[in-house]
């Protein structure tokens, strides 16, 4: 299978899932039928669960509904969503202009939650740090790498604000994580995920059948294989206390990006798990543009742990915890027993 991997968007199928979503007659919108013929193409060649259709009987079945566009759009539907586990989905080229407009004003209103904004939500043992990363999503273009990197260095100072040496535990929420764009969400959160100073680490791949790409963090970037994703253009910020004890919180919200960034933790030393499993978009998405200017979020491959555990589903904590004191509690509870914060 080939997978283009200069245009992967690991989460950008959670954004658009919910344009899947019927309409009425006179507001269907569908591809033409060269970009359906274009579509079904690139979904028996390369999508991750091909296997799961039987593509001759799927097309007989679209040329005999297609001039019914409610009919055709389930068909498509169908196609699009078994083939893709769940994660995949067509994009119209008004709704590809419409989130362009939206994740423009998004990206420059929202800013994560300040150190102090953080210790004052929820009463924390003062020897415990805590970042919350939440879904982030950027649309390719010019401005995209800047965006990309002003928001990873956003989730880096929070870190740094916090880490006046005094931390001996980190928690790390993904709670609210529905997806986005992975590679802010992975350098932002450098500070924790790294366990070396200086050294490139590893922290997952997209498993594919050409064969892994990894994940990689270098003390100022974050890489796919050998492709700078984002660049702060200098060092990251780094723990006075490297590799300190970080607890993970994830939960049925935590999708897609999301649940790659738990993923980057999973194997990490003296890393823990708690919450609920996640959505189960633990797949990526390659954007491929379409002849009538809409794309098709085609799924490629499987996300997975720096130890290559992963298998596209839903992701189980280490330790199941129902409603979000308790959570917090059982994180807390687990930080403050291991040795770095022993007698701190």
């Amino acid at each position: 299978m080939s997978v283009d991997l200069r245009v992967m968007a690991a989460a950008l199928g959670a954004l658009f899932c919910t344009t899947a979503q019927a309409a009425a007659p006179d507001d269907i919108d569908l591809p033409t039928a060269q970009a359906q013929a274009q579509l079904l193409d690139m979904l028996e060649k390369e999508s991750l669960y091909r296997d799961r259709v039987d593509w001759p009987a799927l097309r007989t079945r679209l040329k005999a509904v297609r001039n019914d566009p409610v009919k055709a759009r389930a068909v498509l539907q169908e196609a699009t969503g078994r083939s893709s586990g769940g994660h995949g989905s067509w994009i119209s080229a008004k709704q590809l202009q419409a989130k362009a407009e939206r994740l423009a004003r998004a990206n420059g209103a929202a800013t994560p939650a300040s150190g102090a904004a953080i210790a004052s939500a929820e009463a924390l043992d003062p020897r415990i740090g805590r970042v919350d990363i939440g879904g982030y999503s950027v649309m390719q273009g010019p401005a995209a790498h800047q965006q990309m990197k002003e928001r990873a260095q956003r989730w880096q100072a929070i870190i740094r604000d916090q880490d006046n040496g005094s931390h001996c535990g980190w928690i790390v929420d993904l709670r609210d994580n529905t997806g986005g764009n992975m590679w802010p969400m992975l350098l932002g959160a450098a500070p924790l995920l790294r366990t070396t100073r200086g050294a490139d680490e590893n922290v997952g791949s997209f498993a594919a059948a050409a064969g892994p790409s990894l994940w990689q963090l270098t003390p100022s970037s974050v890489r796919l294989g050998e492709r700078v994703r984002v660049d702060l253009g200098g060092p990251g910020y780094q723990l006075k206390r490297p590799g300190a004890p970080v607890a993970v919180l994830a939960g049925p919200r935590t999708a897609s990006s999301g649940e790659a960034t738990v993923l980057s933790f999973r194997g990490r030393p003296q890393t823990r798990s708690f919450g609920q499993p996640t959505s189960g978009l633990s797949t990526a998405n390659v954007m491929r543009p379409l002849v009538d200017g809409s794309a098709l979020l085609l799924t490629t491959s499987v996300m997975q742990d720096r130890t290559g555990r992963g298998d596209g589903l839903k992701i189980e904590p280490d330790q199941r915890t129902d409603g979000d004191a308790a959570t917090l509690a059982a994180a807390q509870a687990w930080l403050l027993a291991q040795p770095a914060c022993a007698g701190h």
